[in-house]
């Protein structure tokens, strides 16, 4: 296992500056490193050459730029650059930097690995939901783009949260990383624009942040039945009415124009009539013209969705209707990295499709060579004892397959027919649905095993893959075992105040004790990663 290194990318400067003083050097140096991060744009420890040589040696030990391993990076013809992270638990996450040929450059991050809200023409949408994104793995990928720009002599311009994930979903996350990128990064709030699909709750919670970000809605239709049938969230969100309520007032207090986004649809959503339905929603809830752009979104192909891109004459009279009969300003915007999978989550999911191929092919050999391998039966099922160190001259008795010998229970051990000790021995998080049906499945297949003599070895998959279980806010099951996951965890973390508020009183915690409390954060994490789902 590596040893833990600090991350100096994403550690706030009053906390770099407290770890330089604990190393016993001032703390001037601190604001040194942090200039060479964010101002001179530098990856490398040993290119800060004002720095004395023991600090950088020791930097290069205990510290790292950075925590996302780039897995993939590919640029396009018209300059956008799509990369691929592989974070520490294996997930993926995907950040895209997009140049503008007015000197624009707008980094476009994701908020969550992977995105539970169903959208069924997003690739995202339709790999499922798999872990919030913590606030540090937010602000590096803005990071990285402004410091690889600078070190190039630009500047990252723009941020749009329109990455993989529902950025309001992982509020306190995003809003975190949002004020780092306005300290840190000297980007302003108003260059900073956060999408939601409508979570209503949490557009009005951002009424009451002092950050004048600007709000994009995924709106896509313009009327109830066909919303939610697009984007399941629509009815888990109180609907249309309650959407563009919360929309009403985040304008009136924030005064800031909101952006709607289209995406069209050929057939679906792209018709003249379809526009007028969409300028009279806005009408009906006395959203001003001049408050309100709709972004006109070709459709990025996705294999999970049989509907494709409008043509460019029903994009131009969808834009036509909305300008002169609404007067609602509306632009198409630009297809930008088709040719590398640019779209929210497409090089992931491009990604494992190879990945498949490639385990698929690697099965099939690992079959056909297993026909060359000498069948055996299986072995006689018995019990021995561990292994004993005969240094004392313990002759150890001949054992063969079948043996039985003489042991003994540890009073530790559990009492499965104690019902009480049955309980306490229980693991939650495996006492779900998905992991009862795997057991049946497991002792099915044991059940139907003949002991003997098989005709041919079964065949053997050189590379498994691990099953990461994602789940999406219309899944009823999952919603079920996460209600039962989140009571568990929140009686988790009261037994962790409690144990801290011993600590503090002056009680030596045992070693159980001090385990449980440095849980806390994976516990917190996971919390929020489960109640995301029962908003």
């Amino acid at each position: 296992m590596e040893p833990f290194k600090v991350n100096l990318l994403t550690l706030p400067l009053p906390e770099l500056e407290t770890i330089i003083k604990s190393w016993g050097y001032p703390a001037f140096r601190a604001r040194q490193i942090n200039n060479w991060l964010f101002n001179q744009g530098v990856n490398n420890i040993d290119e800060m050459t004002d720095l004395p040589l023991k600090l950088r040696t020791l930097l290069k030990e205990r510290a790292t730029i950075g925590s996302l391993h780039l897995e993939i990076e590919q640029v396009s013809n018209d300059g956008t650059r799509k990369r691929a992270y592989k974070l520490h638990d294996g997930q993926m996450i995907e950040s895209v930097l997009m140049p503008y040929e007015d000197g624009r450059r707008t980094a476009c991050i994701s908020s969550q690995a992977g995105c539970a809200m169903g959208c069924v023409f997003c690739a995202t949408g339709q790999m499922g939901f798999a872990r919030q994104l913590t606030a540090e793995e937010i602000f590096e990928q803005v990071a990285r783009f402004a410091n690889e720009l600078k070190a190039d002599g630009e500047r990252l311009s723009n941020v749009v949260m329109m990455g993989m994930g529902e950025p309001l979903a992982n509020y306190r996350n995003v809003v975190q990383a949002i004020r780092r990128m306005n300290s840190d990064l000297g980007i302003g709030a108003r260059k900073i624009t956060v999408s939601t699909v409508g979570v209503v709750p949490n557009i009005r919670k951002l009424l009451e942040e002092d950050l004048q970000v600007r709000l994009a809605v995924s709106l896509h239709c313009a009327t109830e039945e066909e919303r939610s049938a697009l984007l399941p969230a629509n009815r888990r969100y109180g609907g249309l009415h309650e959407l563009m309520m919360s929309i009403k007032e985040y304008i009136r207090v924030k005064r800031s124009r909101v952006t709607f986004e289209w995406a069209l649809i050929e057939g679906e959503n792209d018709s003249p009539e379809v526009a007028r339905t969409l300028g009279r929603l806005l009408q009906t809830y006395e959203i001003r013209s001049d408050m309100a752009h709709v972004n006109l979104i070709p459709l990025n192909p996705t294999g999970g969705f049989g509907g494709g891109p409008s043509g460019r004459r029903n994009v131009a009279k969808f834009v036509e209707v909305l300008e002169k009969e609404f007067g609602i300003s509306a632009t198409p915007r630009m297809r930008r990295g088709i040719d590398i999978d640019a779209g929210c989550g497409q090089l992931k999911a491009a990604n494992e499709k190879k990945k498949e191929k490639e385990t698929a092919a690697a099965a099939t050999a690992a079959a056909e060579l297993s026909t060359f391998i000498e069948p055996r039966g299986l072995p006689i099922v018995g019990v021995y004892e561990d292994e004993i160190d005969n240094d004392d001259g313990y002759d150890e008795p001949s054992l063969k397959h079948g043996s039985v010998v003489q042991f003994s229970i540890d009073d530790s051990a559990v009492d499965l027919d104690d019902e009480d000790s049955a309980n306490e021995f229980i693991d939650p998080t495996y006492d779900d649905d998905f992991e009862i049906a795997e057991a049946d499945r497991l002792i099915a297949l044991i059940k139907g095993t003949s002991l003997n003599r098989p005709e041919t070895a079964p065949p053997v998959n050189p590379l498994p893959q691990e099953n990461i279980k994602s789940t999406t806010i219309i899944d009823e099951d999952n919603i079920r075992d996460a209600k039962k996951r989140r009571k568990k965890l929140l009686k988790n973390l009261k037994a962790i105040n409690k144990l801290k508020e011993m600590e503090v009183n002056g009680k030596v915690l045992n070693t159980e004790q001090l385990e449980k409390i440095a849980k806390e954060k994976e516990w917190v994490m996971e919390l929020e990663s489960v109640e995301h789902n029962l908003m």
